[in-house]
């Protein structure tokens, strides 16, 4: 699941993410991207991107959590 925020010339992006070892699998790992990207007046440039995973004491945000995986836990 994306969120996206504009505001001129600059993005924000959070974008969820699941890791897996093999397609199927239940994932072993989930968390939150964080992208910024920057509008030149002719294309888009990533700016920075960061991440955190998804840890007991920070639980992914319902709205940004896939489908997929809220049914799994």
């Amino acid at each position: 699941m994306n969120r996206v925020q504009t505001f001129g010339n600059i993005s924000q992006i959070f974008s969820s993410y699941e890791s897996r070892r093999a397609a199927g699998e239940a994932p072993f790992a989930r968390g939150i991207n964080s992208i910024q990207l920057l509008n030149d007046g002719s294309r888009w440039w990533i700016v920075s991107i960061l991440w955190d995973e998804e840890r007991s004491d920070n639980p992914l945000p319902k709205e940004l959590a896939s489908k997929s995986s809220a049914d799994q836990k």
